[in-house]
């Protein structure tokens, strides 16, 4: 497992933490997604042989958001 944090410096609500924290339902090896519009930023705790760190990003990005690895 890896953890890592991105900066995700268009979150502005918690509407907006809610709806990236709901990518670990969409993709398979994600542990656990802790977003914070607070610190706009977000933790992903993912298995890195089920699920790539672009994969991730693909799907920030479908959701409406930028993430940038911090």
């Amino acid at each position: 497992m890896i953890k890592k944090t991105y900066s995700v410096p268009d979150m502005h609500c918690s509407n907006c933490s809610m709806r990236l924290e709901s990518i670990e339902d969409d993709l398979p090896g994600i542990r656990e997604i802790n977003a914070s519009y607070h610190k706009q930023q977000m933790v992903v705790e993912f298995d890195e042989a089920q699920v790539s760190e672009e994969q991730i990003l693909a799907a920030v990005k479908k959701k409406g958001y930028q993430a940038i690895p911090a």
